[in-house]
């Protein structure tokens, strides 16, 4: 029996001496910041030149977010970035609004080859928030708008996938930067 404690006490006098035992650091946002506000998964939002209320997705499964485009020019050379595009968004209750951007860059979609990114500013839960959105035929999907990680992250939501339209989009015309 003393054997055996003497062998343990060895054992995390040795992981221990190893860092073994050491605190790692988490990488991310924490959850006791002050300004993070929490959002159900479907919420009531804005796009930036658009002054009526669309429903948004807000998705954690998603990297970039996303905006249904119909094409209607595209640079010549579809290079990494550069180039300005025009396109035209629309929704399932008639809401259409045509936008000319910047292109960021191109990203590839597996079985669907490449989709122009933008920088798009949506109104989420009252807070206004400039990001990449990648413009996508979304007409076979429920929502038009699907906010994912990189503007969640951004505007500081996190999302209670049990809740949806927990919060107002209530955003100042006057807080809008960069209006199209």
């Amino acid at each position: 029996m003393l054997y055996v404690v003497r062998k343990v006490c060895l054992v995390l006098f040795i992981s221990v001496l190893s860092g073994g035992c050491s605190i790692q650091q988490i990488q991310g946002v924490s959850l006791n910041e002050v300004d993070i506000k929490t959002v159900g998964w479907i919420e009531n939002g804005q796009i930036s030149g658009i002054d009526k209320d669309i429903k948004f997705k807000l998705d954690t499964g998603a990297k970039t977010s996303s905006i249904n485009a119909e094409i209607l020019e595209k640079p010549d050379n579809e290079s990494e970035s550069g180039g300005m595009i025009k396109f035209k968004y629309t929704n399932t209750e008639g809401i259409e609004k045509v936008f000319e951007r910047p292109v960021e860059r191109w990203v590839k979609i597996k079985g669907e080859g490449r989709r122009p990114v933008v920088k798009m500013q949506f109104c989420v839960a009252g807070r206004w928030v400039e990001e990449e959105a990648n413009l996508a035929d979304r007409d076979d999907f429920n929502y038009s708008v699907l906010v994912g990680r990189n503007m969640l992250k951004k505007g500081k939501l996190a999302v209670n996938s049990a809740e949806s339209f927990t919060a107002k989009s209530n955003c100042k015309a006057e807080e809008k930067q960069n209006e199209s």
